[in-house]
């Protein structure tokens, strides 16, 4: 059988073009930053490839298109049949009563207001502390509208930590027509809500959220549902659970998402990138930035679940849900600069090996270094009404408009330790410990072009007189700031005594050097001892000397010329 390394361009079914697969996995990302797998093609490539290695044994290359074609063809029936029988199912399915397990954050958001825009009744059970319960309002959806939704919603409060307490709710709850449950992650955690529903006569689906960190390491990509399991997986359990479903008896399907991301999302994904290339910091990257990810929307993944209702195409069925594109961890960081109305962000690449990143530190990046994306094609062929809305550009773009600067993580102060500690590895100028970059006037936070301070109020060590008119860009009055080095008697005692090392500044960076050569390392001393501190050489009234080191050309921010600052010194 053909392999991603070895493919070439092969025919595919009649009507289609040829197609040619890169030879390996590197080139491909090498390519660009995203691929596109269009249906047509993806759909004739796997039938395609099996047909005519089973043929070319008997028949040679001639025999082997020729049976190629025909295991398309044939793929095409049973998915017209399919279809037939899908849309049968879903004409037949009719108003539903249905249990979602969370349904508060995220996905179960957009997939109870799915639901209720079918006409279903839809149970929430949950513990209640988010919301009340009651799913969040989705980007865009006016309070009308909402309130509407909310008409078809029960919440039933829940813990899935008290299994018995779980059980007996929801076997008191009633009889349900379909479960989704959405946050299941190990076997002990299901098996109460299976027991609660079959204490009422049982029910006519059960839909859980699976995985694809199912899926075991492999030579052959894109993963598919066939590709084996990883018993040292995280999500191990999720096929523990898919079997105890099957053992039951009941009609069950299993749904197995890459990345989700979107707005709403908890997870720091998108964000990760967001927060940088916002704040003109450089995006940290493993593995030279060249695995393969997917990510899909979430409002795709609420589409493809609330279309498994009365389907009956799906029973005993697994599914990996995701985009149509996959991208490269270089090629995140510039979609989501591209979606943000960014261009070229800093990408700094490095060695996960060589940074230890101490406890408590955040993350170091979101995905796991290796190619992980799945194929889509078996979802698109058994519910044929189903497609991914999103592309990775227009999804991003969704996220930071109606996410990122909707809920204010723009003006956050995000957690940059890890970062700086890469950077330091990599032997880049940092911000300080949890960000960077001083203020533009569009409202994003950029770092200063050759200089290494991370905000204008951090400390000048090297100025001995501060200008009296005008305001620095945070907004500190002039004549308020350096107080402390101009009026020694404001200078708390020294904490540390002559020769022993400097204390860790909390402004100042101490890798790098300032625009005068001075290390960063070694600046700041004037301000650690008072007793180097000369004598103020100029009388109250007097003009201010000439200063080795303040421009005297130019204006502030408020329009004060530079020549002319400082002069409430100077009588009028």
């Amino acid at each position: 059988m053909a392999t991603m390394a070895t493919m070439a361009t092969m025919a595919t079914a009649p009507g289609a073009h040829p197609v040619h697969i890169p030879t390996s996995i590197a080139h491909i990302a090498a390519q660009g930053r995203t691929i596109a797998v269009h249906a047509p093609v993806a759909r004739a490539i796997p039938a395609a490839r099996a047909g005519a290695s089973a043929a070319s044994t008997a028949f040679g290359a001639f025999g082997a298109a020729v049976a190629g074609a025909g295991a398309v063809l044939a793929s095409q029936a049973r998915a017209k049949t399919r279809s037939r029988a899908a849309r049968v199912a879903c004409a037949a399915a009719g108003r539903k009563r249905i249990l979602v397990m969370g349904g508060t954050r995220f996905i179960g958001c957009y997939l109870v207001a799915k639901l209720r825009e079918m006409g279903h009744s839809v149970v929430v059970c949950n513990r209640g502390r988010t919301n009340g319960g009651k799913p969040e309002r989705l980007p865009g959806v006016s309070d009308a509208e909402y309130q509407k939704m909310l008409e078809g919603v029960t919440v039933l409060n829940a813990d899935r930590k008290q299994p018995d307490q779980l059980k007996r709710a929801i076997a008191a709850a009633g009889k349900f027509d379909v479960v989704f449950d959405n946050n299941v992650r190990k076997l002990e955690e299901i098996q109460p809500v299976v027991q609660g529903i079959k204490a009422k006569g049982g029910c006519e689906q059960f839909i859980m959220m699976s995985s694809a960190g199912v899926y075991g390491p492999t030579d052959v990509l894109p993963l598919n549902e066939m590709t084996p399991g990883d018993p040292n997986s995280r999500h191990k359990d999720k096929l523990a659970c898919e079997k105890y479903l099957e053992s039951e008896g009941l009609n069950w399907t299993s749904i197995r998402p890459v990345y989700i991301y979107g707005p709403l999302n908890y997870n720091p994904v998108e964000r990760y990138f967001f927060d940088r290339v916002t704040r003109g910091r450089p995006v940290c990257v493993p593995y030279g930035g060249k695995y393969i990810t997917q990510l899909g929307h979430c409002e795709d993944l609420a589409d493809f679940m609330a279309k498994c209702v009365g389907n009956g195409a799906v029973r005993g069925q697994v599914y990996n849900v995701s985009s149509q594109e996959y991208v490269t961890f270089d090629g995140m960081a510039k979609v989501c600069a591209e979606a943000a109305g960014i261009s070229d962000p800093q990408i700094v690449h490095y060695d996960p090996k060589s940074v230890e990143v101490p406890e408590g530190f955040p993350k170091a990046f979101p995905f796991r270094g290796m190619h992980f994306f799945a194929s889509i094609e078996k979802a698109k062929r058994h519910i044929p009404s189903w497609k991914p809305k999103y592309n990775m550009l227009e999804g991003l773009r969704s996220s930071y408009e109606q996410d990122y600067l909707a809920r204010g993580f723009d003006k956050k102060d995000p957690d940059f330790r890890t970062d700086d500690l890469i950077l330091q590895k990599a032997g880049v100028p940092v911000g300080s410990s949890k960000s960077g970059g001083s203020s533009g006037s569009n409202g994003t936070v950029r770092y200063g072009q050759g200089f290494s301070y991370s905000y204008p109020r951090d400390a000048y060590a090297d100025l001995e007189y501060g200008n009296d008119v005008g305001y620095l860009p945070d907004g500190t009055p002039m004549n308020a700031a350096g107080n402390a080095m101009n009026h020694p008697e404001t200078i708390p005692p020294d904490p540390h005594s002559p020769g022993s090392p400097l204390p860790r500044a909390n402004f100042v960076n101490d890798v790098g050097y300032l625009p005068d050569g001075t290390p960063l390392n070694k600046a700041g001393n004037a301000m650690n001892h008072p007793e180097n501190i000369a004598p103020d050489p100029h009388s109250p009234g007097s003009a201010l000397p000439e200063s080795v080191y303040a421009a005297s050309v130019g204006y502030f921010v408020d329009g004060t010329p530079v020549a002319m600052a400082g002069n409430n010194s100077v009588p009028r």
